[in-house]
């Protein structure tokens, strides 16, 4: 992670991420890259989600896959940024993670995982990748707290 950007926010941010939900290129129509997912890592298979639970431990990894169509003949910068929601009783200022990564000639695929942090907000995330200056992924994530979910279901139930 390079470091945190401030952007102005608003409810215009949300609508427009969560209508970029079908911006996610699962098959990619350019010569370069054959896939690009977002979601969560099971068992060396990652499986797209809307949303995600927020966990802090090492039992769930979330993140992104790119499969170029070949092995890369050079390598290839790979740059993404998450768009946070502004944090509970905060003023309307959306924060970003930003990140690269070099991908080495010779290489077909490329996982980058994310961590969620102590003080990640809970909300509509969302997620941009771009391959040199290829926008690849541009789609939006519910994260959401597992515990506090559970528990209002167990008390609607009751």
């Amino acid at each position: 992670m390079r470091g945190k950007r401030r952007l102005p926010s608003g409810h215009v941010l949300a609508g427009i991420a969560l209508s970029a939900l079908a911006c996610e290129q699962g098959a990619v129509s350019g010569r370069l890259i054959q896939e690009a997912r977002l979601g969560v890592f099971f068992g060396g298979q990652i499986q797209q989600r809307e949303e995600v639970a927020r966990v802090f431990d090492e039992t769930q990894s979330q993140g992104f896959r790119i499969v170029f169509r070949e092995p890369l003949q050079e390598s290839k910068r790979v740059h993404w940024e998450l768009v946070l929601p502004p944090k509970s009783g905060a003023a309307e200022v959306v924060v970003s993670k930003l990140g690269d990564v070099t991908v080495p000639a010779g290489r077909r695929e490329i996982d980058q995982i994310f961590r969620f942090e102590p003080g990640d907000p809970l909300g509509l995330w969302n997620v941009r990748v771009l391959v040199d200056d290829e926008l690849v992924i541009d789609r939006a994530w519910l994260v959401f707290d597992a515990a506090a979910r559970r528990q209002a279901e167990d008390s609607a139930r009751q």
